[in-house]
């Protein structure tokens, strides 16, 4: 993009600083674009330059340069002069509330765009995009935080951005990347025509967690602690699963690092002492890298050769986004969990691994299902919902996925209508009115039980004065039957319902009346 000295306008001032500050971060090779994140960049602005579009999903998988792709992104629309989105009006948000994130991120971003992680959101966040126009928010790691009333929500509902007409009025876009989206892009697919999801292609070179578990390099992870908090005593099975990594160690020709996750608690002291006993400390080097640790960047020990094989003990840390060094890496041992979280899986130490710079020799413990369970949903292009994905965000009914009313739900904004995924019937939900608690309860079990989970409505309380209030949208108050039938979508998905009380009169408590509302 080139301009002649003579500026006409603030906005084509403040494009061109942009390409300036994009410029110099490539100069300093902070953040170089490669051709696959340029090709996926493209992609997504054809994609915001559409006045349809309001959020766009990208997935691409863990370490595969979504990073530089977010920059190619703000390049290409700086670069297009007929792109209405400001570059001083470019915000990189997530959920995330580590620090390391911010400083990476803040790191590989061209000089003025504001990078905000979760303990800034809701209010330095919110308060700076309030009645802003042409904004971009690029979200990183959203599966992170995004359920209703969690903090993505409730900086949204903050800045007035739960609402369909201002994100349109506004000419607010909303950009999201994730390997790991969950149930933020079930309920994305919702939003129809105001909505695209794009998968991301990898680099030249790239190896992602299903080619490290065909190549042999991902094995299945144990218990490493097997404290009993009963008994006090430690399973037998832990040493068999650390004499396992100590036979690995060993088979190593030179010292690698070797990081191993643990529990907080009492946990991470047991798995400590489960190593030391059979890894001696004389032969083996420790550290601790955990939140209370004085360790800064990892990167920075391990750019260099270790004297000895050294096992790195990890709590709270590494779960998603940082990026290692993996020139002298050994083992990434996940933490054992009976229950798994696919996600937390596929984020986790197998995340680590994966990447541009892969050494060839790292071996993975980790839930060698999740690897599987991700192989199918990529290859599906996440179009498959009989996968049994396991998240926080996500639910699987009658063996189909769905999200579990995430920030992403539409019926969580004002003012939407239409997208709803199996046709118009879904738009508009079906009202039950009744007299009493009692009869929404029998029309429950006898109408909706047997599809849906769970004993019904629970029995609701009066306040101190007689009258029942109802919550919507986090304002807890006494809401007129006018006021639920403006509402009446809020909060609903095709697999929930939501019992309303409300007054033809809220002056009158006689006019009360039960609204169960479904689709």
């Amino acid at each position: 993009m080139s301009y002649d000295y003579a500026i006409k306008t603030d906005e084509e001032l403040v494009k061109m600083n942009g390409c300036i500050a994009i410029e110099r971060l490539k100069r300093n090779g902070k953040s170089v674009i490669h051709e696959h994140q340029a090709k996926i960049a493209s992609r997504v602005v054809t994609e915001l330059n559409n006045p349809d579009k309001l959020n766009v999903l990208v997935i691409g998988e863990t370490q595969s340069g979504k990073t530089g792709s977010m920059v190619s992104v703000i390049k290409q629309c700086v670069e297009d002069t007929d792109n209405k989105i400001s570059y001083e009006n470019t915000y990189i948000i997530t959920g995330l509330s580590s620090t390391e994130w911010k400083e990476q991120t803040t790191e590989r971003m061209p000089e003025g765009i504001k990078v905000f992680h979760r303990s800034e959101l809701h209010k330095k966040f919110a308060n700076e995009i309030k009645n802003k126009t042409n904004c971009l928010i690029i979200m990183d790691e959203v599966q992170v935080a995004v359920k209703k009333n969690q903090t993505i929500y409730k900086a949204f509902e903050t800045a007035g951005l739960l609402d369909m007409s201002t994100l349109r009025k506004n000419n607010i876009k909303i950009l999201e990347y994730s390997a790991t989206p969950n149930g933020t892009l079930y309920d994305l697919m919702n939003w129809g025509d105001a909505s695209a999801k794009l998968l991301a292609d990898s680099g030249v070179g790239y190896i992602g967690s299903y080619e490290l578990y065909k190549n042999g390099r991902v094995k299945l992870y144990k218990e490493l602690s097997g404290y009993d908090k009963k008994t006090g005593e430690i399973d037998a099975k832990v040493d068999e699963a650390i004499q396992e990594i100590k036979d690995d160690i060993d088979k190593y020709k030179h010292s690698m690092y070797h990081f191993i996750r643990s529990r907080n608690g009492k946990d991470y002291d047991v798995t400590s002492r489960n190593f030391k006993r059979i890894l001696k400390p004389d032969v083996y080097n420790y550290i601790d890298y955990t939140r209370e640790s004085s360790i800064k960047d990892i990167n920075k020990i391990l750019e260099k050769k270790p004297e000895k094989h050294t096992i790195i003990f990890i709590k709270e840390m590494l779960r998603c986004s940082k990026t290692l060094k993996k020139e002298y890496i050994g083992i990434l041992y996940e933490r054992y969990t009976k229950n798994p979280d696919d996600s937390t899986i596929i984020q986790g130490m197998l995340g680590r691994g994966t990447g541009y710079d892969n050494n060839g020799i790292t071996i993975i413990y980790t839930n060698t299902e999740s690897i599987i369970k991700y192989q199918q949903l990529w290859v599906s292009d996440f179009e498959d919902k009989t996968v049994k994905w396991n998240s926080n965000t996500t639910k699987s009914k009658n063996g189909i996925l769905y999200g579990t009313d995430t920030f992403n739900n539409p019926t969580n904004y004002h003012g939407f209508s239409g997208g709803i995924e199996d046709g118009d019937e879904l738009n508009e939900p079906v009202i039950q009115k009744f007299k009493t608690q009692q009869e929404v309860k029998k029309y429950y079990i006898e109408k909706l039980q047997p599809t849906m989970e769970g004993r019904g409505p629970n029995h609701k309380k009066p306040n101190g004065e007689g009258y029942y209030e109802t919550t919507i949208r986090s304002v807890k108050k006494i809401y007129s039957c006018k006021d639920i039938e403006d509402d009446r979508r809020q909060g609903l998905t095709k697999n929930n319902y939501r019992l309303y009380p409300c007054y033809k009169n809220i002056n009158d408590k006689l006019t009360l009346q039960w609204w169960f509302i479904h689709y």
